[in-house]
C-alpha cells in the first residue's frame, strides 16, 4: 500500500531528530537545548487540577510520546521566562478561572523533572508512574489553585457593542 502524501509528510516532518515507536512519538531528540529553568522560576499550570484529570493528563502525554523509548507521562505547563506572568496569563490562560503557581523549585523538591518539550516556555512536568501516590504528591507540589487575574481578559472573550 502506498503512503499517502500526508503520511510521507508526517515522516519528513519528524525527521531524524525523533523516532515513531508503538505510536508514540520520542521526545529526546526534540527537547530544547536549554538548562533548566532556575529554582525561582515561576510556573504556570491553568485550571483546577484533581487526581482524576492529572492521571487524564498524564496519559494522554503517555499514550503520544516517549523517552528514551518508554511512555512518556506528564502534565503541560509553561515557565515565566523571557515574559511577565501578567503577559502569559494573558496571552495563554485567559480561559482558566483559575491557575497554580509553583515555582520550579517547589516541582523539583517533590522529585519531578521539568522537560523543555516543544516551544519555549512550554515545558513538561515529568511523572514516573502517574499512579494516585505520585499525582497526590504532585498535587501538593502545585500548591494551591488561586483565581486567575487575567481570565476573561482577552479580546476574544469581549463582547461587541
Amino acid at each position: 500500500m502506498r503512503a499517502s502524501p500526508t503520511r510521507r509528510q508526517n515522516r519528513g516532518a519528524v525527521g531524524s531528530l525523533a523516532r515513531v515507536q508503538a505510536g508514540r512519538i520520542e521526545q529526546r531528540g526534540l527537547l530544547r537545548a536549554e538548562q533548566p529553568p532556575p529554582d525561582t522560576t515561576i510556573v504556570v499550570r491553568g485550571g483546577r487540577d484533581t487526581l482524576d484529570k492529572l492521571r487524564g493528563h498524564a496519559q494522554r502525554t503517555a499514550r503520544a510520546w516517549a523517552l528514551d523509548g518508554q511512555p512518556l507521562f506528564g502534565i503541560s505547563v509553561f515557565a515565566v521566562l523571557g515574559i511577565a506572568l501578567e503577559e502569559l496569563l494573558a496571552r495563554r490562560f485567559a480561559s482558566f478561572r483559575t491557575i497554580y503557581l509553583p515555582t520550579a523549585d517547589q516541582l523539583r523538591e517533590h522529585g519531578f523533572e521539568l522537560l523543555a518539550t516543544g516551544q519555549r516556555p512550554h515545558y513538561t512536568v515529568r511523572l514516573r508512574r502517574a499512579d494516585d501516590p505520585e499525582l497526590e504528591e504532585l498535587l501538593a507540589a502545585l500548591g494551591a489553585a488561586r483565581p486567575n487575574p487575567q481570565y476573561g481578559r482577552s479580546s476574544i472573550w469581549r463582547e461587541e457593542g
